[in-house]
């Protein structure tokens, strides 16, 4: 580590731990992020679930243990599936919204109360919706792509941590830094992507009918 990087303050093995600790949560992020976001968000999913089939169970039966176990674990499978669906139908909605806004915004303050103003509100749905299902549709390759972004970024900061300010090699420590953050959002974002077209692929085979060829003609 550069010597220059004490004029953060800190112990220089705590912030190479903490350089490899970024490095290594980068990694995973731009690799397997989307992977890693889901079971997050069903583990999240699946504790609330839990805990309120569980309790609604415990008030329903009066305290019977049986009843509220059994209810808890089917508000957990149902909290699990629910909230991976809710992610991305949430997801889709914040680009659907951030879209009709910037849309409405553009159009500026209308100069009459009239006319233009109802101008920017049917533009500004119109921008929300086609968002809102470009974005649903893709949305497993957009997860990818932010996920590799943010592992991108903290492989970055934590290969700067690690190299310190000033030069190396002739080249700043800063811009090696972002060029190897640059590299992992890459290659992370092109892995994760060709990972959700082969399952789409996949899928979509799985639901073709299945063709067959008709039997050839009796001999005469």
């Amino acid at each position: 580590m550069h010597p220059k990087m004490a004029i953060l303050n800190l112990d220089p093995n705590l912030v190479l731990v903490l350089a490899g600790i970024l490095v290594v949560l980068g990694l995973a992020l731009a690799f397997f992020g989307r992977g890693i976001l889901k079971k997050i968000i069903g583990i999240i999913g699946m504790i609330l679930g839990g805990i309120i089939g569980y309790l609604g169970g415990s008030a329903i039966s009066g305290g019977s243990g049986y009843l509220a176990l059994g209810l808890g674990l089917v508000g957990a499978f149902i909290g699990l599936i629910l909230f991976w669906k809710l992610v991305k139908i949430g997801f889709a909605l914040a680009l659907g919204i951030l879209a009709a806004a910037l849309v409405f915004l553009s159009f500026g303050v209308p100069a009459s109360p009239t006319g233009a103003g109802d101008s920017r509100v049917i533009a500004a749905i119109v921008a929300f919706l086609i968002v809102f299902g470009i974005s649903y549709y893709f949305i497993e390759e957009l997860i990818s792509i932010i996920t590799a972004i943010i592992g991108g970024i903290l492989v970055g900061v934590g290969a700067y941590l690690f190299l310190g300010p000033g030069a190396m090699g002739g080249i700043q420590t800063w811009i090696a830094a972002v060029a190897v953050g640059g590299v992992i959002f890459f290659s992370g974002a092109v892995f994760q992507t060709m990972q959700v077209r082969r399952k789409k692929r996949s899928a979509a085979a799985i639901a073709a009918p299945t063709v067959y060829a008709p039997p050839p003609p009796p001999p005469q």
